[in-house]
């Protein structure tokens, strides 16, 4: 049993705009690390932070583009 082409067609749409506005709210943050970083002035604990923020925003991407594979390989599971 296969699902309709309506749901699936509706799930891609969702998905693609979730993937989209994850991706650009982590570009968002890596950027805001990387003023903070610029910015610090050589302060030690601005650098961390700075440092901090921009890998949370690169373990955020893995997170986005992880989920986004793993729910087209459950879809292709469902669906064929």
């Amino acid at each position: 049993m296969s699902a309709p082409p309506e749901i699936v067609g509706t799930f891609n749409n969702l998905l693609g705009i979730a993937t989209s506005l994850g991706v650009i709210v982590c570009t968002l943050f890596l950027v805001a690390a990387g003023f903070t970083y610029i910015t610090s002035g050589g302060n030690p604990g601005q650098i961390e932070r700075a440092k901090g923020a921009a890998m949370n925003a690169m373990i955020g991407f893995g997170i986005i583009l992880s989920a986004n594979v793993l729910s087209t390989m459950i879809q292709n599971a469902v669906v064929h």
